[in-house]
C-alpha cells in the first residue's frame, strides 16, 4: 500500500482523507478511505461536485434585472462563483486525523496543486456552524490539529474540453518546530451525466404556446391535450412550461442531465440542465434564467451556429447495458452526425468520458435529429430496455397490405386537416406544409419518386440499427419497428435553425 506521505520524524504523522472508496462517508478509523487515495478513475477515489446551483435564485434574479447579461456572464454566476459557501449540502468531506503532541507552534496548510485546479477547486474549513473559505496561505493552530479539521471541497465549475480534466489533489502539510510531514488525496469532479428512460419522471417541462407567429395552434392544441393527459393519468410529478421565449421546441433548447456522488444516506445528486450549444438561441437561456435554483445548476458549451445538428433532439441516451467487455452504468449517448459535421457540444459530453457518444447517421432527414428515427424504453426483458425506430419498410409494407386487401381508396392519412388551415408559411417552409395529404392509398403507393425514396431512407436506418446491435448486443427481438412514410423535397433557408439541405 503506498501512500503520498512523508516525515521527518515518526512521531509526526499527516493524514488526510476523503470517501476514496465511495460509501457515501470518510473513515478515520479503519483503512478503508486508505487503499484508493492516490489513485483515480471511474470507479474508484474521491469525488466532488460543481457546486453550481442558485440556492436562493440569487444570480436568476440578476439576470432577469435590467440590461440582459452576455452568455459568458449568464453562466458564471453560480452558488460557488465567489468564496462563499452557499450550498455546504454539494461539498465533499475532507477529515484529518487528529495529531496528538503537538508543540504549541504547530502549524499546517491545506494546498491544491496545480494552478488550474486551484483556480476551479474551492476547500472550506468548518468553525462552528460556519463553514469559511480556505486559500492555500491559511494556517491551522496546534489545537485544531489536535482536535482533527473538518473539511469540504466543492468546484466552481464542470469538466471541460480542453481546459480542466477536474483531478485534484489537495496536501496536508503539517510543521512541527524542524519536523514536516506531508499527506496528499486525490479527487476528481463528478461528471455531467444525461438521463435515459429507464428513469422515473420527477418533473415535465414543455413551452407554454405562448408564440405569436402562424404555427401556434398546434403548439396551443397540444399543451392543452398535454396538460388533460397529466390530470387524467394522475402523473405525479409537476409540468413546468417555459414562456420567456417564442421557441416552440423545448426537447430542442436544452437536455436534462445530473451529477452526483455518495452521501451517508444515498446519493446527493445535482440536476443540471445543459443548454444546446447554439449560441444564437435565445430560449435556451432560460434554463438559467427559470430553471436554476436550489438543487438545480445548468451549463453551456459556447461556440455552436444555429444549425440544427446542434439542437438536443439530436441527442439521445441508451440505458445501461455491458456488451463485450465495456460497461456503461449511466447509459451512452447517442449523436446524430450530418456527413463530416458533429455536434459542437459532443466535447464536453467527451470530456466527461463515461458516456462515450456513439454517432449515427441522420445526415438524409431535413432536419436531422437522431429522435426522430432510434427512441428506447425500459422494458421487462434481459437488458431492461427496448429499442423502437422508424420504420418506412414497414410504412409501405402496412399501406400495400392495405391495398391487397381491397383498400386502395382509402385516403391513406385519416387525420383532417386542422380547422384553422395551414398558413402557407408555416416553420419557414416556403409553400408551407399543404396541410394533410387528401390523397389515398392507391395515389400514394404510384408516387414512384416518394417510394423509391423511402427505400433509400430505410437503408440509412437499417444501417443505424446495425451499428446498435454491434456496439449493444441488442438483438431481433427487442427492437421493434414503427411504421412509417417520409416526404421529401422540404428545404430550409440559411440561418433558418436548419441545415441547408433538401431532403
Amino acid at each position: 500500500m503506498a501512500f503520498l506521505c512523508f516525515s521527518t520524524a515518526l512521531g509526526l504523522q499527516a493524514d488526510i482523507r476523503a470517501d476514496s472508496n465511495r460509501d457515501g462517508k470518510v473513515d478515520l478509523d479503519g483503512s478503508t478511505d486508505l487503499v484508493h487515495k492516490s489513485t483515480i478513475s471511474n470507479d474508484t477515489g474521491a469525488i466532488f461536485l460543481a457546486n453550481i446551483g442558485d440556492i436562493d435564485c440569487r444570480c436568476s434574479k440578476l439576470a432577469l434585472q435590467g440590461q440582459a447579461p452576455s452568455n459568458e456572464e449568464l453562466a458564471v454566476c453560480n452558488d460557488a462563483s465567489d468564496n462563499v459557501q452557499r450550498s455546504p449540502r454539494y461539498m465533499a468531506p475532507l477529515l484529518t486525523v487528529p495529531i496528538p503532541d503537538l508543540s504549541p507552534s504547530a502549524y499546517a496548510t491545506i494546498t491544491v496543486s496545480d494552478a488550474t485546479a486551484r483556480r476551479n477547486v474551492r476547500i472550506f474549513r468548518r468553525e462552528g456552524s460556519q463553514w469559511l473559505f480556505t486559500p492555500d496561505d491559511h494556517t491551522f493552530n496546534a489545537t485544531q490539529l489536535e482536535g482533527g479539521l473538518e473539511l469540504g471541497i466543492d468546484s466552481r465549475d464542470t469538466r471541460r474540453p480542453g481546459g480542466w480534466d477536474g483531478r485534484a489533489t489537495v496536501h496536508f502539510i503539517v510543521h512541527d518546530q524542524e519536523d514536516t510531514s506531508v499527506d496528499s488525496v486525490k479527487l476528481r469532479i463528478a461528471l455531467v451525466l444525461t438521463h435515459h428512460h429507464s428513469e422515473s419522471v420527477h418533473e415535465i417541462l414543455t413551452t407554454a404556446g405562448n408564440n405569436t407567429d402562424n404555427g401556434d395552434f398546434f403548439l396551443d392544441r397540444f399543451v392543452s391535450a398535454f396538460e388533460t393527459a397529466h390530470v387524467e393519468m394522475d402523473v405525479h410529478a409537476p409540468l413546468f412550461k417555459f414562456n420567456a421565449s417564442d421557441d416552440r421546441w423545448a426537447q430542442d433548447f436544452f437536455e436534462p442531465g445530473y451529477t452526483s456522488m455518495p452521501g451517508p444516506d444515498g446519493p446527493i445528486t445535482l440536476r443540471i440542465m445543459i443548454r444546446s450549444a447554439q449560441d444564437d438561441r435565445v430560449a435556451g437561456r432560460q434554463v438559467f434564467e427559470y430553471l436554476r435554483g436550489s438543487g438545480t445548476g445548468a451549463v453551456q458549451h459556447l461556440g455552436g451556429p444555429r444549425d440544427e445538428i446542434n439542437s438536443m433532439g439530436n441527442l439521445e441516451t441508451i440505458p445501461p447495458y455491458s456488451f463485450n467487455g465495456k460497461e456503461y452504468p449511466a447509459g451512452r449517448i447517442i449523436l446524430g452526425s450530418h456527413g463530416s459535421q458533429k455536434l459542437h457540444i459532443m466535447e464536453y459530453l467527451q470530456a466527461q468520458e463515461v458516456q462515450d457518444p456513439l454517432l449515427l447517421d441522420t445526415d438524409w432527414l431535413a432536419i436531422g435529429h437522431v429522435d426522430e428515427i432510434i427512441q428506447f424504453l425500459p422494458a421487462n426483458n434481459s437488458l431492461g430496455w427496448v429499442m423502437l425506430f422508424s420504420d418506412p419498410e414497414n410504412g409501405l409494407g402496412l399501406l400495400r397490405r392495405a391495398q391487397s386487401a381491397g383498400h386502395g381508396g382509402v385516403r391513406a392519412f385519416s387525420r383532417q386537416n386542422d380547422t384553422e388551415g395551414n398558413p402557407s408559411d408555416l416553420f419557414g417552409i416556403n409553400g408551407g406544409l399543404h396541410g394533410v395529404p387528401s390523397y389515398t392509398i392507391d395515389d400514394l403507393l404510384s408516387q414512384s419518386n416518394l417510394v423509391e425514396a423511402n427505400a433509400r431512407f430505410s437503408k440509412h436506418i437499417k444501417a443505424n440499427i446495425n451499428l446498435l446491435k454491434r456496439e449493444t448486443g441488442i438483438t431481433d427481438a427487442d427492437i421493434y419497428s414503427v411504421p412509417a412514410v417520409f416526404r421529401t423535397g422540404l428545404t430550409f433557408p440559411l440561418n433558418a435553425g436548419k441545415a441547408c439541405k433538401e431532403r
